[in-house]
């Protein structure tokens, strides 16, 4: 059994429980709605629309123990280069990671990263460059050609839940869904733009997730982790990971697909969103953990959280154009 990992476990549960919390995630909705349906207005582009949803998320807390931190990095845009099919392309990785991770005195006990490239829609869809998708659906071995990652050879992203990349897909009048790219390409079927009609249905692709793919290959039997899963389902009500992650509501599960802003705040503050990089301050997937504490270090975050020191991309002085969203929770600060 792993107490640091169920202590973790639980301060999320009872988050999704408590009333109060659900008032803050509602707040900080109506405040990215606010200013996205602003940058529509005014016709903005990715780029600001993007910026805006930093603004709206940027040193929002609750409780002293609950902290949305946002930031900006600023620089040249970031390009990776790697084989698509019979011929090598460059492209952006993404401009946007959402990053959610719990703490106790400053270690890390649970993390998670969802690297996302956001597009506005074009008349009534989405065009999808074909390449990007490929590459963040299947993240093959790629090297920095600028920006994050210059320098970086045949760096290879374990995608285990299929939801380290994803499509933030924003439309009229200031609405955004996410879709994990895995799914894009059911509704391209060879075709280069996703119709708005057609996305709607994606929730119906998705199957109920039972065993937490995160479980998998940590330091203490599965056993131990149902029973882990019993107690706290007798205690807060409800199960880890059972809802479909359609939905967005789900806690510690694999949302692959959020409808709208609210389903988008649920599941990054849920710990439901991304890829899981470290339980139990065991880190689970090296490079991507690395990458995720590079990112958070650069938004400001390297006094409150302790990272390793040999991280993959260590304490390097690489800046590039990324919008980085971290929810952060400390557990045992005042007013747990």
């Amino acid at each position: 059994m792993m107490p640091d990992a169920s202590t973790a476990y639980g301060k999320i549960l009872e988050l999704a429980n408590d009333d109060k919390f659900t008032a803050f995630q509602n707040s900080v909705t109506s405040a990215v709605y606010d200013e996205l349906g602003q940058g529509y207005a005014a016709n903005e582009n990715e780029v600001a629309l993007v910026k805006r949803l930093v603004e709206a998320t940027q040193n929002q807390s609750y409780n002293n123990s609950v902290k949305l931190h946002a930031a900006m990095l600023h620089g040249s845009r970031s390009y990776v280069e790697f084989d698509y099919l019979d011929k090598r392309v460059t492209k952006e990785l993404g401009d946007m990671a959402v990053i959610a991770v719990v703490t106790t005195s400053k270690k890390r006990l649970f993390q998670r990263i969802c690297i996302i490239q956001n597009k506005k829609t074009r008349k009534n869809g989405w065009d999808i460059d074909l390449e990007q998708l490929f590459l963040l659906k299947n993240f093959p071995p790629f090297t920095g050609s600028k920006g994050i990652f210059s320098g970086y050879r045949d760096l290879a992203f374990r995608n285990s839940s299929g939801s380290l990349g994803a499509f933030g897909l924003m439309h009229a009048p200031g609405e955004m869904l996410v879709v994990a790219a895995p799914l894009l390409p059911e509704f391209l079927r060879g075709k280069k733009t996703v119709p708005l009609a057609d996305i709607s249905a994606v929730g119906e692709l998705l199957g109920p997730h039972g065993f937490p793919f995160w479980a998998m290959g940590l330091p203490f039997h599965h056993e131990e982790w149902f029973h882990m899963v019993e107690e706290m389902s007798r205690h807060y009500g409800f199960p880890i990971a059972a809802a479909s992650g359609a939905g967005g509501h789900s806690v510690l599960s694999n949302t692959r697909f959020t409808r709208d802003i609210y389903d988008f705040i649920r599941s990054w503050t849920h710990f439901s969103l991304g890829e899981v990089t470290c339980v139990g301050n065991h880190v689970v997937n090296k490079p991507v953990d690395g990458f995720a504490n590079f990112l958070m270090k650069k938004a400001g975050l390297g006094g409150e959280i302790e990272f390793p020191k040999n991280d993959t991309f260590g304490d390097q002085g690489i800046e590039g154009s990324m919008a980085v969203l971290v929810a952060h929770v400390e557990i045992g600060t005042a007013g747990e």
